[in-house]
């Protein structure tokens, strides 16, 4: 297997569809913007940010099938390969469906108009219960995702991704350009159908182009379920935490504040994230590699890939520093003068993604080794860290850039921690490579 062709061929491919998908995502904001309100986007934003936290309740499984299904495939061992994918399937289907029920108690007794700060007589009931049917669904199929990426095709859980972008975009085009009924309700219907028949097709197409791979009841294995928790179970509590850090923002700004400060705080959000993705998109495809290099040891050529994304990362901060020199013209050719964020936003997000990207060169290599009890313990204390330090913030500050600062107080630990646990782990294979 030759590494640097697989990587290079994934990071192009990626690069071109990720271009593309931002590119749908920039003509999506400002439509859905002028669709809602600045009020009712805030709301999207905010129930979006809640319900995807279902993506973390597969208990780390995901990541889990990642690695271990990749280890499974360098050596061809297709019985096992098969009893780790249906294992996955078949517990994140049961895992859905009290997820589901819990769902639908919590839609029923909590009122979530005083949570989001909603005036609004129009319900939320509808909106909420479409949008956690159809995250439920996904979240069953989005285990393609894993089963490309143990295949060293991490472009095209991107390609699937783009071809739902364009779909939704075409259908918010269709109907705002003929006045049709657009409620939240009726765009989410179609953002949550739309994902699912894409999702469907890209998972067939998996399993028609790897014959040797089966999704089967039969391959259904109890023991592998601790197997792969053993290593999920962690990424689970780093997902978990994740979710807490960076997706409670919205709840918090639009219960202590309002929830068009949302989309002030999103707008200035989906800016930065680009970089965020970027830099992500060119990381993703050197986990599973990483993890062949070290079952090949072939600890080399880690150390080239992390010398060679450290000086991205520099072009990656250059980039970062002449959007928020910028920012202002950007925000107002992008979205217009509607929006309207807190002084000093831009430069604490850009403190956030830089302190974040540079982190994340580590905790791929990292993740590959399953060295994660240090980075699931600092997680653990961000997340903790995260919610009150954000409420004194805001209440102090009297406006969202509280939120971000907690953000950025709950992640520099690992701005320090996870480069020197690499160092670590890489002088650790060294020794053992040479003995």
């Amino acid at each position: 297997m030759n590494r640097n062709s697989i990587q290079l061929k994934n990071i192009l491919n990626l690069s071109a569809l990720k271009a593309i998908g931002l590119g749908l995502n920039f003509i999506l904001v400002p439509l859905l913007i002028s669709i809602f309100g600045k009020t009712d986007y805030g709301i999207w934003v905010t129930v979006f940010s809640i319900v995807n936290w279902i993506f973390t309740f597969d208990l780390g499984l995901g990541l889990g099938l990642r690695n271990k299904l990749t280890d499974s495939l360098t050596i061809k061992d297709y019985n096992r390969s098969n009893s780790l994918i249906s294992t996955t399937y078949i517990t994140i289907i049961l895992v859905a469906i009290i997820i589901f029920l819990v769902g639908i108690i919590l839609i029923g007794i909590v009122n979530f108009k005083d949570l989001f700060n909603y005036n609004k007589v129009d319900s939320l009931q509808n909106f909420l219960f479409v949008s956690l049917s159809f995250t439920l669904i996904n979240f069953i199929f989005s285990v393609y995702k894993n089963l490309y990426l143990s295949v060293h095709k991490s472009f095209i859980p991107e390609l699937v991704n783009t071809l739902f972008l364009l779909s939704f975009v075409l259908i918010v085009l269709f109907y705002k350009n003929y006045n049709i009924s657009q409620t939240m309700t009726v765009m989410m219907f179609w953002f949550g159908f739309l994902n699912l028949i894409i999702s469907i097709v890209a998972t067939i197409h998996f399993f028609r182009t790897n014959p040797n791979l089966k999704l089967s009841l039969k391959f259904f294995s109890r023991p592998m379920i601790k197997e792969l928790l053993n290593i999920g179970g962690g990424f689970f509590i780093i997902q978990f935490s994740i979710l807490i850090i960076f997706s409670t923002d919205n709840v918090i700004i639009s219960h202590l504040l309002e929830p068009e400060m949302v989309t002030d705080y999103s707008v200035i959000q989906k800016l930065f994230q680009i970089f965020i993705v970027i830099f992500g998109l060119i990381l993703t495809p050197s986990w599973s590699l990483y993890i062949h290099a070290i079952s090949k040891n072939d600890i080399q050529w880690i150390k080239s890939t992390i010398k060679a994304m450290l000086k991205l990362f520099l072009v990656l901060f250059t980039a970062g520093l002449i959007l928020l020199f910028n920012i202002d013209f950007i925000v107002d050719f992008w979205v217009g003068s509607v929006i309207k964020p807190p002084k000093y936003l831009a430069t604490l997000f850009f403190i956030f993604t830089m302190i974040f990207s540079f982190s994340n060169i580590f905790m791929y290599f990292i993740n590959a080794t399953g060295k994660i009890k240090l980075q699931m313990k600092l997680y653990i204390f961000g997340a903790i860290a995260n919610i009150p330090l954000s409420i004194i913030f805001v209440k102090i500050l009297g406006n969202s850039t509280g939120v971000i600062i907690a953000t950025i107080c709950s992640i520099i630990p690992l701005l320090i921690f996870m480069p020197l646990q690499s160092y670590k782990i890489l002088k650790s294979l060294t020794l053992k490579q040479n003995s």
